[in-house]
């Protein structure tokens, strides 16, 4: 019996390294740990262990296989497998810390995709498609941007926001028909935010009459990602609503005058998860298409919201109600313009978060075939 195990171990050894051989040119080392064949470097050189996880960035590169690595599970994800004999080369190079805001604000006044960096109230993207993918949560989201304590109240910080790339569904804003009780950012910031079922409480709904489905057991907020969001203030402001508006011209306000208005007043809620300002979604258009003049009830246009990332995701929810109106809330509609609606009407809710100041870039170029994979320290 010792005789085959050593035969069986010399034959699987030749074996591993005829196939190492075949695909590394620098000859590496090859081991085998559940049923796949590995060649690791660690700065260059050959090591027959993974690295503790770190500040490293990880190039995988399988046959028979794709391999990704899963930074925050810090282990490799296997996935269309061809054969039985799988194997992959992975190459660890340390990585100095670069904090994800300081990045950001050092690309400002640089061309990402088909858009840009702009510095306009905060370090924002804007373009019809920049490279602002970013991975949280196991998918994909998207950074409006980097923001001082004047957007999110946490004193001489500098964070960046992101959005969910998609809806999580079609919710009411507040099932009271209120917009002095935002139910919906009590939902998200408690049921979404810990992953759990609210589909039985009392702010599920599309509309106040009408229950929805709120299980986000497992499209919520994971627990290796929630440490990296902050607590926020969430300004509901002071927008009074324009005394009339000039037909094809407007006159809700253009996005400054609403980054303005939503910072007024004192009403104000902390929260981890909120939702998108009219002005995110008035400065993420092209600025040399749809000039910053330009009202953003009237964006419904291939210049305005046909240059905006943030547009085509169907009517969404902002944060922003109408300060002088009971019942309305600002609403991105289906048109591209900013419209108002009754708060218990459903439109889609795409979450949006703060990220601690301390999550640093890992890898990827911001596209959304090669996102933005971060850490935290």
């Amino acid at each position: 019996m010792k005789k085959r195990i050593i035969v069986l171990c010399i034959g699987i050894f030749i074996f591993i390294g005829i196939i190492g051989l075949s695909y590394n040119s620098n000859n590496k080392t090859t081991f085998t740990q559940d049923g796949v064949t590995y060649a690791l470097t660690l700065d260059g050189t050959s090591t027959t262990s993974f690295p503790a996880k770190g500040m490293y960035r990880a190039d995988v590169a399988c046959e028979n296989a794709t391999g990704n690595w899963l930074y925050d599970e810090w282990k490799l994800a296997i996935e269309d497998i061809t054969s039985n004999n799988i194997t992959c080369d992975i190459d660890f190079t340390t990585i100095s810390q670069t904090n994800l805001n300081s990045y950001i604000m050092n690309l400002s006044g640089t061309t990402q995709g088909t858009g840009q960096v702009v510095q306009e109230n905060g370090y924002r993207y804007e373009g019809k498609n920049p490279n602002n993918y970013i991975w949280f949560n196991n998918e994909l989201w998207r950074i409006i941007g980097v923001f001082d304590e004047n957007s999110h109240g946490v004193s001489n910080q500098n964070l960046v926001k992101i959005i969910r790339n998609d809806s999580i569904g079609a919710l009411a804003w507040s099932v009271y028909n209120s917009n002095k009780y935002p139910t919906l950012m009590h939902l998200l910031g408690e049921k979404y935010y810990n992953a759990e079922n609210g589909t039985e409480g009392s702010f599920c709904y599309v509309h106040r009459n009408i229950s929805s489905n709120c299980n986000y057991t497992e499209i919520g907020i994971n627990d290796i990602y929630r440490p990296m969001i902050e607590n926020v203030a969430w300004y509901l402001g002071d927008y009074q609503g324009p005394i009339f508006i000039e037909p094809d011209v407007g006159g809700l306000g253009t996005a400054e005058e609403f980054y303005n208005a939503e910072r007024g007043g004192t009403a104000y809620l902390e929260e981890y998860i909120g939702l998108m300002y009219p002005s995110d979604y008035g400065y993420s258009v092209l600025a040399s298409s749809c000039a910053r003049t330009t009202n953003l009830d009237v964006y419904s246009n291939v210049n305005c919201a046909g240059e905006s990332w943030l547009y085509g995701k169907g009517s969404e929810w902002t944060i922003t109600p109408i300060s002088s109106d009971m019942y309305e809330v600002f609403v991105v509609d289906n048109g591209g313009s900013l419209s108002n609606y009754y708060a218990d009407y459903g439109y889609a809710a795409r979450p949006v978060l703060y990220l601690d100041s301390s999550v640093y870039v890992i890898d990827g170029t911001g596209t959304q075939s090669d996102p933005y994979i971060i850490g935290m320290g």
